[in-house]
């Protein structure tokens, strides 16, 4: 049975701007992290460290995170119009920044 997205809860919150906040704000973390790390640099090498959440983010968009997320949504509100209006007005990590229009219904 498909289930309504109102009464999933990702059209209101966070989730009204962005399908993935949580890794939004992770990326955003990671990325803190490392800004803050950069006073204590005595190296040019220290700046290889922007590495480490480069890498975190590529894997989170598109390797583990979002893919599994999306997948897992698709196959279960799928058909529901509304879950798809909301893939395609949606950013999918940063929020306000839109859908991407290419998710179409079956």
């Amino acid at each position: 049975a498909v289930v309504s997205t109102q009464s999933t809860g990702i059209t209101s919150g966070l989730w009204r701007t962005s399908r993935h906040p949580h890794y939004f704000g992770e990326i955003l973390l990671w990325y803190g992290l490392f800004l803050a790390a950069i006073p204590y640099f005595t190296s040019p090498f220290n700046y290889l460290s922007i590495l480490c959440p480069t890498l975190t983010a590529l894997q989170i968009i598109y390797l583990s995170g979002v893919p599994m997320l999306e997948k897992a949504g698709l196959k279960k509100w799928g058909e529901d119009p509304k879950y798809v209006e909301y893939l395609n007005t949606t950013s999918c990590i940063i929020p306000c920044l839109g859908g991407s229009n290419k998710h179409k219904t079956a």
